[in-house]
């Protein structure tokens, strides 16, 4: 008669849920891996256009840059239009340039590195608003340009505050739509900055890859802004640009302080800041910006997710309030 054998030990619970949690976060990587190199390879292909091929005649060199200036006829006063972070450029502008006042023309400028100027590769002086600013103002000097008014929204708003510190000559008034000069980013910038899945990440949101459309317009179905089709034409174009996403990853990595315009204090200009109070910008820091803003601004709070797209009649009004 054998002797009775020991049960076999069973594993604990806690090891084997440890273990499938190792193997489900393997697979993650594995997929989020290949799902980066196979957006790097979609990328590559899809940005094929050069601006040089495109010969637009928009197109003016500043500095020895490629800046794309489009100015719209109209009245003897300039309104400079400057774009945010967004690839598609000067486009965003089309609901405001119709109904901006008799006296007003229109001058859509696409900052270094958006719609139809040039790319910037590598992260570092370009990227910042300082040296936008120094564009934005090389076009204006070209055109022997008197004092204009400029709208910005979002980074366009900060270049366009950073002229009126350093060239106040050129700045008769300003109109800030939704800028937020210390804005943190939310969790898309943090993966964008992230290494190995970075420029895909870019690529799929803010570029030309699936995303890109319905980030662009988020809102569309719920009453928000929706673009045209010649719009959405004109974002494509702009996003099949080589090195868009290699130049939107540099102004990523460009420190955030540099994008600050210096001594907003000094800022004398009449100043409207138009806030969508539906958007992104919270209002802590409108309320701060409005009170850091040496001319003291008018605040005008709008009903809206992006109201430079929604509502292009209050921007047309901010213009005449402090171009009048």
């Amino acid at each position: 008669m054998t002797g009775l054998r020991e049960p076999p030990k069973q594993e604990k619970t806690s090891r084997i849920v440890a273990r499938l949690l190792v193997l489900v976060l393997l697979l993650a990587v594995v997929a989020i891996a290949i799902w980066s190199a196979t957006t790097r390879t979609l990328m590559n292909a899809t940005e094929d256009v050069s601006l040089a091929d495109l010969e637009i005649e928009t197109r003016q060199i500043v500095g020895g840059l490629g800046v794309n200036v489009v100015t719209e006829e109209g009245g003897p006063t300039p309104v400079v239009l400057l774009n945010g972070y967004d690839i598609a450029g000067g486009v965003v502008w089309d609901g405001v340039v119709p109904v901006l006042g008799e006296s007003y023309h229109a001058v859509r400028i696409d900052l270094p590195g958006f719609g139809l100027s040039d790319r910037l590769p590598e992260p570092g002086t370009s990227h910042t608003v300082a040296s936008m600013a120094e564009v934005v103002a090389g076009v204006l000097d070209a055109d022997a340009a008197e004092s204009a008014v400029f709208v910005g929204v979002g980074l366009g708003g900060e270049v366009a505050a950073e002229l009126a510190v350093i060239r106040p000559d050129l700045v008769l008034g300003l109109v800030l739509i939704d800028v937020d000069f210390w804005e943190e980013g939310g969790w898309l910038t943090f993966a964008q900055r992230l290494p190995f899945v970075g420029e895909a990440t870019t690529y799929t949101f803010e570029g030309a890859g699936r995303l890109g459309v319905d980030r662009w317009a988020p809102h569309c179905g719920e009453g928000g802004w929706c673009p045209t089709q010649s719009q959405v034409e004109a974002r494509e174009l702009a996003a099949s640009v080589e090195g868009t996403t290699v130049s939107l990853q540099a102004f990523l990595e460009t420190p955030a302080a540099s994008l600050v315009p210096s001594d907003l204090d000094l800022i004398s200009t009449k100043v409207v800041y138009l806030w969508s109070e539906s958007g992104g910008v919270s209002k802590s820091n409108v309320d701060r910006a409005i009170a850091e803003i040496g001319s003291g601004p008018t605040l005008v709070g709008v009903e809206a997710y992006q109201a430079h797209l929604e509502a292009p009649d209050l921007v047309a009004q901010a213009v005449d309030t402090v171009g009048g």
